[in-house]
């Protein structure tokens, strides 16, 4: 260091500069005006003059160059001396030689700039992030090729890799131009030679220094020729990228004719940004292999197209963000349809793995025929008893168990209704096709979790032509400051977005994408319609044997109606069993009802709460072949139950109808 003192006038007065001359080169000796001169240029001058000026301390860089010495980097300050008075007296400077601390900062600077590559979890961001750190503080040019197996989340066998191996160039560091030519863009695939500093970093897995590149080197014209290497190459470094000790790809730094050779120092850097390349990387490469491995199991276990069925037009709209959100349409008995929407707020195999098994769940639930409310309270049963054994198989209570929510919706056509439960999922629009849609009255329940719930369930009523649409939080839960509800905001999207069901699902999905937070976003939308009254055909019956007869004969009647005596035999026989059960084990009154939807669905209704079941007769038995023949004959077949707080069921029995 040295320092120096300046009067009023700018005239130095006071110095020692000792120590600064000899680490400059020069002689101990007598320091003057010429002497600052020839250390600081014009503008170290001026900035003394401003701060004699302005009284403000300033500081900044200054490159002396000596032929013998060559270029020192130089840190200057200049600070204002006053008199005890405060009246400006001259200027203290003070000169620090910081050529030694200037490159270890450079180094530490470009390695404390590698740790934000850690931020990412896609390998070929990483790789963009390490070619930009490196071609800003260390090299002209930096290129990452990457193995095409490491970019899919698997890393090659030790031995499988070869010398000559095909990489993806997925990222360059370097300015647009002729560097590299214009036939070689990024994502191609390419080898390398099979001689020089290429093949010695896969073969060895060590870094490789080329200090001075020129035209005896055989491997560099098709290094250049073939894109791998700027034109102008003076000095590379190659370094192999290195994750759980397998080969990943290669990371080459390039200087070209007007940048000075790479040194030893510039090779452990590089090596140690790469070697952090490689950590964060690797992370990356495994987190692609989990989201794989749940986006795989999660498309196993997830129903495939939306199936509309008679009276239910549906369309879905959904965009992923780490989660694990799914909705169906599933066809029930009577002609009647159930909407489903479900999220589990676990990403990855776990939560894929757990919204399977509530999917499988409510799928054998809906088949059941429960009502909304009972099917969500066993459905959360289920989840209570994950919960126990997940804990059972940790060993501790684990708090990270997925939480899920679910809303069950049944429409009926034949009277334009709907009855619907929450766990925890808000609440369904409905409305008008041609109006504005609003929120269904229905009680909330809890999500499903670790502890049981039971849900109650709601019923409201549509138009003749009517609109549902059905949501995830992921979709509508605005930020903080966000103004109208997520339910309102939607409401109005749907009113105004135009067309059929999916460019209306679409529109409103492009409509939240600004302000939805994360996680997966899922629209059911879903256009309903009662049945026709000419399709369906119902009869009060008599509780006498004799009346079975009477509905066989009637049945026949309307299949020739329908243009369906095709199936009239196997119709009467089905008929015949379902009135013959209901007169001997329901209890009266007894109806009787043919419907006509995309099957042909005869159902019996009693007010008696005994459930058939099929038996197995033996040879020698009189009776018990009924329900056994109904369900031989029948394509489905099954018992519902009339909604909680009265008493009655329905047995029913489908057919398909041929084309």
């Amino acid at each position: 260091m040295g320092l120096f003192i300046f009067d009023d006038g700018l005239d130095l007065v006071r110095h020692h500069a000792g120590q600064l001359l000899a680490a400059l080169g020069e002689e101990t000796g007598p320091a003057d005006r010429a002497l600052l001169r020839e250390l600081l240029d014009d503008e170290a001058y001026d900035l003394m003059r401003q701060v004699h000026r302005d009284q403000e301390p300033r500081h900044g860089y200054v490159t002396w160059r000596h032929e013998a010495y060559g270029e020192r980097e130089l840190a200057f300050a200049a600070l204002p001396l006053r008199d005890p008075d405060g009246r400006p007296e001259g200027v203290a400077a003070a000169v620090v030689d910081l050529t030694g601390e200037i490159d270890a900062f450079s180094r530490y600077d470009t390695l404390h700039r590698g740790d934000a590559m850690g931020r990412s979890l896609d390998v070929a961001r990483i790789a963009q992030e390490l070619a930009d750190t490196a071609a800003l503080r260390l090299a002209d040019t930096v290129t990452v090729d990457v193995l095409d197996s490491v970019l899919q989340g698997r890393l090659p066998h030790p031995g499988h890799v070869r010398e000559n191996l095909l990489v993806r160039r997925v990222s360059a560091g370097a300015p647009e131009g002729e560097r590299f030519p214009a036939a070689f863009p990024l994502g191609g695939r390419h080898g390398f030679p099979h001689a020089g500093p290429f093949a010695r970093a896969l073969s060895e897995r060590r870094p490789q220094l080329v200090r001075e590149a020129g035209e005896s080197d055989p491997w560099l014209a098709p290094a250049v020729e073939r894109g791998l290497a700027p034109r102008d190459t003076r000095s590379l470094i190659v370094v192999p990228l290195i994750g759980r000790g397998a080969l990943m790809g290669l990371v080459t730094f390039y200087r070209g004719a007007d940048s000075a050779p790479f040194s030893e120092k510039d090779l452990s850097t590089a090596a140690a940004l790469v070697q952090r390349a490689g950590a964060v990387a690797d992370n990356a490469r495994l987190y692609t292999v989990e989201r794989a491995a749940a986006q795989l199991l999660r498309r196993s276990l997830v129903p495939g197209a939306l199936k509309s069925t008679a009276t239910v037009q549906s369309a879905e709209g959904y965009v992923a963000d780490g989660g694990q959100a799914w909705c169906e349409v599933i066809a029930l008995s009577g002609a009647r349809t159930a909407l489903v929407v479900g999220d589990v707020t676990a990403g990855g195999v776990r939560g894929a793995a757990h919204m399977g098994q509530l999917r499988a769940s409510l799928l054998a639930l809906a088949e059941a025929d429960l009502e909304p409310g009972e099917l969500l309270s066993r459905l959360a049963a289920l989840t209570s008893r994950l919960s126990a054994q997940d804990e059972d198989a940790s060993g501790q209570d684990d708090p990270a168990f997925p939480v899920a929510t679910c809303l069950y919706l049944v429409y009926d056509p034949l009277d334009a209704s709907c009855v619907v439960a929450s766990a925890g999922h808000p609440a369904p629009l409905y409305g008008g096709v041609e109006g504005e849609l609003s929120a269904a009255a229905i009680e909330i329940g809890p999500p499903l979790g670790v502890e049981y719930h039971a849900y109650e369930t709601a019923r409201f009523s549509l138009p003749e032509h009517g609109e549902l649409a059905l949501y995830t939080d992921g979709l509508t839960s605005v930020r903080p400051g966000g103004g109208e509800s997520g339910a309102v905001a939607l409401a109005r999207a749907l009113a105004s977005a135009r067309g059929s069901l999916d460019e209306r699902c679409d529109q409103v999905l492009d409509a939240f994408a600004p302000q939805r937070p994360t996680g997966d976003a899922v629209l059911l939308l879903a256009h309903t319609h009662p049945l026709p009254s000419g399709d369906v055909a119902t009869w009060e019956l008599d509780s006498d044997p004799k009346g079975v007869s009477t509905a066989r004969k009637a049945c026949s009647r309307q299949l020739a109606e329908w243009g369906l005596s095709d199936l009239s035999f196997t119709t009467e026989l089905m008929v015949s069993e379902l009135v013959t059960n209901a007169v001997r084990y329901g209890r009266p009154p007894i109806r009787l009802r043919l419907i006509r939807d995309r099957s042909l669905i005869c159902e019996t209704h009693d007010t008696g709460s005994c459930a058939p079941h099929v038996r197995h007769a033996a040879g020698g038995d009189e009776g018990g072949r009924g329900l056994f023949m109904l369900s031989q004959l029948a394509a489905r077949w099954g018992v519902r139950f009339d909604p909680e707080g009265t008493t009655g069921k329905t047995v029913w029995a489908e057919q398909e109808i041929p084309e």
